[in-house]
């Protein structure tokens, strides 16, 4: 069950709060980041950055500065990699507006609309003219049959996981490429088919823009199904994190017209992520806030689909191009050790 929330506030204060930096990781126009050696993006982010300029700066963010590197970040905010139009109406919730009744009226619209949310009211006190952008989003993703649990092997670790070890279990199973058994892609089957659950192994774990380059130019089509001799094993993974910080954007003070007082404080993410024998989950919410100083505004027998060596998770609804989760697992950080 994939949930994505994000939250993006523009909050007025004398004296700038500045938050903590990370390392995050810019291929194409994903602004994903590290986390424990492993690489993570969601589309929360932009839906926020989305809704902040279509309904309150009524045009494109802008920043006053000179430094290339942030003006490069913001333009791949403004250019998103993932829009409303990625995902179904019925999956996501998207508000901004001032002050705190903006935020009474989010607390009650999203937990109408979500009642099984796991993320608690957002605790903020804004004044009558704090600006706040609200994105959430929710997905459940359950494959078609359960998988049998399984002790599977990563980099040399044994770590709870699960594998295919019937004909139903292999049915899950699509393979969307296959070069050989340490380079592959393949799409685990839904019950939702309109969404796609897919696993990358053996590609460049530094550029997630490279490996949905190439997700999108083989999944057309009927894709294969797994053979009878052939072996599926994937770790069963476990994260939960919070960053802050957007690297050198922090700090910096907007350049829209009747915005110029407002600085970009903070840009904090949690996200959680769970997939397993029966399927996936990932919640995620992310806060931007915004201070003013002054004003608020090869042949072979049977091929083998062993995940035991870094690989991307990747979903995305099935008639778009554009993920709304990206996972780069490099290491057993996130799984279970036997």
């Amino acid at each position: 069950m994939p949930v994505i929330v994000a939250v993006l506030l523009l909050a007025g204060c004398t004296t700038p709060q500045l938050f903590g930096q990370f390392q995050n990781f810019r291929s194409g126009n994903y602004v994903g980041e590290e986390y424990n050696g492993n690489y993570i993006w969601g589309g929360a982010m932009n839906l926020a950055w989305n809704e902040l300029n279509d309904n309150i700066l009524h045009g494109k963010l802008q920043l006053n500065t000179a430094d290339k590197n942030v003006l490069a970040i913001v333009d791949k905010f403004n250019n998103p990699s993932v829009t409303k139009d990625d995902l179904d109406e019925a999956s996501y919730y998207v508000k901004s507006g001032f002050g705190q009744e903006t935020v009474d009226i989010i607390n009650k619209e999203s937990k109408e609309k979500f009642p099984n949310k796991t993320f608690g009211d957002l605790k903020i006190n804004l004044s009558p003219h704090d600006i706040i952008s609200y994105a959430y989003f929710l997905k459940e993703a359950r494959y078609k049959t359960p998988f049998e649990l399984w002790t599977v092997n990563f980099s040399g670790q044994n770590v709870a996981g699960f594998d295919a070890s019937n004909e139903a279990e292999r049915g899950n199973v699509k393979i969307i490429k296959y070069e050989n058994d340490d380079k592959f892609i393949i799409s685990l089957q839904l019950e939702d088919n309109s969404d796609q659950l897919i696993l990358a192994k053996g590609y460049n774990m530094a550029d997630p823009q490279a490996v949905i380059k190439e997700i999108n130019k083989n999944n057309v089509g009927k894709l294969a199904a797994m053979g009878d001799s052939d072996v599926f094993e994937a770790p069963k993974l476990q994260l939960d994190y919070t960053a802050s910080g957007y690297g050198n954007l922090i700090g910096k003070y907007l350049a829209n017209h009747g915005f110029e007082n407002y600085l970009i404080a903070s840009m904090v993410e949690n996200i959680k992520f769970k997939m397993d024998e029966t399927g996936a989950k990932v919640e995620s919410q992310a806060i931007i806030g915004s201070q003013a100083e002054l004003a608020y505004i090869a042949p072979i027998t049977h091929k083998n689909f062993i995940l035991d060596k870094p690989y991307w998770v990747v979903m995305k609804r099935e008639n778009s191009q554009n993920p709304y989760f990206i996972l780069g697992v490099n290491n057993t950080g996130f799984m279970e050790k036997r």
